[in-house]
């Protein structure tokens, strides 16, 4: 009996930690078709946990946010907003009439200065306070990237360990296509 009970927590908790490994959740359904994400090591249809449909994303992409700048994409009255903020913090908000709240934070507050975020021309997605940097993604490469440019984008969620809801992505792009992932986070 303790074999068995044992036998059960183990494989339990391996499914569990296995519901978390992002090397499964690359899958998204297009149009009735299976196909992986840019970013996605290797999925077979059907054998991930995790299954991502894509929504939507901004319509614009920008090169650079300047402190108070936004981008930002709205669904089922929820307003999922990335702002460079004053205090050189870049944070990812979940707005509602009601509330809102932080989905995602760079952690660079700091008091003063001018901050901003750019979109390098070397791949590198990185923030600046009077041209200090403070924050990158380390995801610089040899050679120029064209039309570096960031972006959000929402996906829905479905999965056998975890409940439905949604993904929300920040999007590092460039030479047309998208250069990194800087941070997701369910919802």
């Amino acid at each position: 009996m303790k074999i068995k009970l044992l036998t059960f927590v183990s494989l339990s908790m391996l499914l569990a930690s296995c519901g978390q490994d992002d090397t499964l959740d690359n899958v998204i359904v297009e149009n009735g078709k299976v196909q992986t994400t840019a970013n996605a090591n290797k999925s077979i249809p059907g054998g991930g946990l995790t299954t991502l449909t894509f929504i939507s994303e901004t319509t614009n992409h920008p090169q650079v946010l300047n402190a108070g700048e936004s981008i930002s994409l709205e669904n089922q009255g929820v307003t999922y907003r990335l702002v460079m903020q004053g205090d050189s913090n870049l944070v990812l908000y979940a707005e509602t009439p009601s509330s809102y709240r932080v989905l995602w934070a760079s952690n660079t507050v700091r008091s003063g200065g001018t901050p901003k975020l750019i979109a390098q021309n070397d791949g590198n997605l990185v923030i600046y306070n009077n041209d200090t940097p403070l924050w990158n993604s380390d995801s610089a490469v040899a050679g120029n990237v064209s039309n570096p440019h960031i972006k959000l984008q929402l996906y829905s969620r479905t999965g056998y360990l975890i409940g439905s809801g949604f993904r929300v992505k920040v999007i590092l792009g460039g030479n047309n296509q998208e250069r990194r992932e800087i941070t997701h986070k369910d919802i």
